[in-house]
């Protein structure tokens, strides 16, 4: 399926500047059809809402915000289930993908 739809979930807390690398090495890469769920695991209100405004700068991405942490495992849990895409892959905020990774990730699956 080369169209296939990828989502990455990306749990983050209180690191808004590492969430918007992160962010922007997902939305750069050169395979398209990707969703992508922020899960902000209970962060300070300033950096709840440095998170809003970074995630409403791209059209593909789901914020998920919670009043308290639930810790990194749930928030990635919670953001596996609201996932649509056919593949599922995770990129924590204070990393981020080479260029070329997603599509990789496909073709070895196919």
């Amino acid at each position: 399926m080369v169209n296939a739809l990828v989502t990455v979930y990306i749990p983050t807390h209180n690191r808004p500047i590492l969430l918007e690398r992160a962010l922007r090495s997902v939305v750069t890469q050169d395979y398209h059809t990707i969703e992508i769920i922020v899960v902000d695991d209970g962060s300070r209100s300033e950096n709840r809402n440095k998170n809003l405004q970074i995630c409403s700068q791209f059209a593909n991405v789901q914020l998920i915000q919670l009043e308290k942490s639930i810790g990194a495992s749930a928030a990635r849990n919670l953001a596996i289930a609201a996932a649509t895409g056919e593949y599922i892959t995770g990129l924590d905020d204070d990393d981020e993908f080479c260029p070329g990774r997603i599509s990789a990730f496909i073709e070895a699956w196919q």
